[in-house]
């Protein structure tokens, strides 16, 4: 497999029942395991689709799309539409050797001797799950309020691909990077996970309450289908 032509990562599914190969536009190779299967194994399977990865690809290629990460740009702002805040980012070499990073109104400072790129996205993506932490809890906790739908704990995480979930305990996840999604899908997406402390899947009795309490969930599905684009790379990069 030294030839093969791009890198890949691997991600172990519960849920998986087979191998899994996907092609990822600006993400690259993913292989998705079930579990019990060794990541020793994932150069075979790959080299047994190696005739369908290339196809696939040059499909990509004619469509204009690309499995290689996009050039990664720090941020010289960072810009919430949740909360329509906005946080200027300042760089400081100097000769202390611990990073720091400090938050004067809004302006954040990073301050050190020197530092990687992957220190410097730890430090901006923790004060992205802190502000997250800060607003979308007390969000839920109004909305929760205001429709009489309780739930138990809420957790803020950094999820790939889920903007929210709610378990059999009433606990709800929220992503973080909801911060970067206006204010109207903000709140639909708190909404759709409060409703499921009634309803804990997608059956019609579900839709019908959430329809009662949003009548515009169509037009927000689709346009939360499609917000994604809306994350900044750097917070998504690994």
């Amino acid at each position: 497999m030294a030839d093969f032509p791009l890198p890949y990562s691997v991600r172990v599914s519960p849920r998986a029942k087979n191998v899994i190969i996907k092609l990822i536009p600006d993400k690259g190779i993913e292989v998705v395991l079930p579990k019990g299967v060794s990541h020793r194994d994932v150069p075979g399977f790959l080299e047994k689709r190696r005739e369908w990865i290339k196809r696939n690809i040059r499909r990509l290629e004619e469509k204009g799309l690309s499995l290689d990460p996009p050039d990664l740009n720090l941020p010289e702002a960072i810009h919430f539409p949740a909360t329509d805040k906005t946080f200027a980012v300042r760089r400081v070499r100097n000769k202390k050797q611990e990073l720091r990073m400090r938050r004067n109104v809004d302006k954040l400072l990073i301050s050190g001797n020197d530092w990687s790129l992957d220190e410097e996205l730890k430090l901006l993506t923790g004060f992205v799950r802190k502000e997250a932490k800060k607003f979308l809890v007390a969000e839920l906790r109004s909305i929760s309020k205001e429709l009489n739908l309780p739930f138990n704990k809420v957790f803020i995480r950094a999820q790939r691909k889920r903007w929210g979930s709610c378990s059999a305990k009433g606990n709800i996840n929220l992503n973080m990077k909801l911060m970067f999604l206006p204010y109207r899908l903000v709140r639909y997406v708190l909404i759709h996970e409060l409703c499921h402390t009634v309803h804990l899947n997608h059956s019609a009795k579900y839709w019908r309450l959430v329809k009662m309490v949003e009548p515009e969930v169509d037009n927000l599905e689709k346009e939360l289908s499609q917000s994604g684009r809306l994350v900044p790379a750097w917070v998504d990069y690994q």
